[in-house]
């Protein structure tokens, strides 16, 4: 019994693994802005160490999109560094200018972010925080892990139904046994 639910443990989670990257992958090529999520929430992964200890490099962060309401100082907010790279921010609110400029500034920088976030690049505020996510993520991302990660329940799969079908085949041998020398006598 303990080994059939290690199985179905196992297969549960390759199946979340795969589910995840399906999702991820699908769902930033299905929103406009090419960051994966649904609705007003994104998924997006800390590749820095500048939020630490707040948020460390390798961990997951959900970001939603401010509706009616203004970024406030404190706030962790996420943003694109300018209109010519791809490349997301996430840092801390330190000041908002009356016309709705950020000033912002990572946790673990001594400086500020230079010059004033336009609000206009706001993708949003970070409501919630998955440690190592990020990190994990990126491993299995990597065909040649999965690979490995595919190959190696299989195996766990096929080892065990070998061991349980020849226990099984002991025990048949041995009933069979007892049942001849109770005929002989």
């Amino acid at each position: 019994m303990g080994m059939t639910l290690a199985k179905r443990i196992g297969l549960v989670l390759v199946a979340l693994l795969f589910v995840w990257n399906l999702f991820l992958y699908a769902s930033s090529q299905w929103n406009s802005d090419h960051i994966p999520g649904l609705g007003k929430w994104r998924v997006l992964s800390v590749l820095t160490g500048s939020m630490a200890p707040t948020i460390k490099a390798g961990d997951m962060v959900i970001v939603t999109r401010y509706t009616g309401e203004v970024p406030k100082t404190g706030d962790i907010i996420t943003y694109w560094k300018d209109d010519q790279t791809r490349s997301l921010i996430t840092h801390r609110v330190v000041q908002r200018l009356d016309n709705g400029y950020l000033q912002t500034k990572g946790d673990a920088n001594q400086e500020t972010d230079g010059g004033w976030t336009d609000p206009n690049r706001l993708v949003g505020k970070v409501v919630a925080t998955i440690p190592f996510a990020a990190a994990l993520h990126q491993l299995i991302k990597e065909p040649l892990t999965m690979v490995f990660i595919l190959a190696g329940f299989i195996g766990y799969l096929i080892h065990t139904q070998r061991r349980s079908g020849s226990k099984k085949d002991s025990k048949q041998a041995s009933i069979q046994t007892e049942k001849l020398e109770g005929d002989l006598t």
